[in-house]
């Protein structure tokens, strides 16, 4: 099951707390809050993600997603460092961004940062980025899926993304990688 699609989105429980970044004129989980810097979109909240704190209180969240935002974002690492904040331990966080063999990240002149699989290694503990420490934020990285081709190629590119990254990227680009981290912090009081 891939993140960010029309199942996994249906079964997330009407009692967790949601917060949708970057909503943009959809809502996906009917009961979420959410935030956009457009005054013309549909969020409840309207916030630029580019100034910090976020106008919400420290773990609020069980769940967040950020489907196409965080590549217009000037500073992931802080957006990650609070999305960290607002949510309780063991959050769900759903990302879904381009992937850096995609033209579509090259035609949207707003996009500021391009994805890899491994782009979020450097908060999941145990991983060789994680060593760097750009940030004390962590997460379990339970799922990273690249689309972007027929069901026989996706699966090869899924199960070698290694290879597939490597070697193969820019002759059979992917366009979007789906993540799912868990947030690791002690819980709160």
């Amino acid at each position: 099951m891939a993140v960010l699609d029309a199942q996994a989105l249906s079964q997330i429980p009407s009692s967790a707390r949601v917060l949708e970044l970057g909503c943009g004129q959809k809502r996906l989980v009917p009961h979420s809050v959410t935030i956009d810097v457009n005054s013309n979109s549909r969020a409840d909240i309207v916030h630029d993600l580019n100034v910090f704190p976020y106008p919400f209180e420290s773990n609020t969240f069980d769940m967040v997603l950020a489907e196409h935002v965080l590549e217009h974002l000037a500073d992931v690492i802080r957006v990650v460092e609070e999305i960290h904040r607002l949510c309780k331990p063991g959050a769900r966080v759903l990302i879904e961004v381009p992937h850096f063999s995609s033209s579509e990240f090259f035609t949207d002149p707003t996009h500021r940062h391009a994805f890899s699989t491994r782009s979020f290694d450097y908060f999941v503990p145990g991983t060789d980025l994680n060593g760097f420490r750009y940030s004390a934020a962590t997460f379990h990285k339970r799922r990273v899926h690249l689309t972007g081709h027929s069901r026989y190629l996706t699966r090869f590119i899924n199960d070698h993304v290694g290879v597939f990254e490597r070697r193969f990227a820019f002759l059979y680009p992917a366009h979007v990688i789906k993540f799912e981290l868990e947030v690791i912090k002690p819980p709160g009081p």
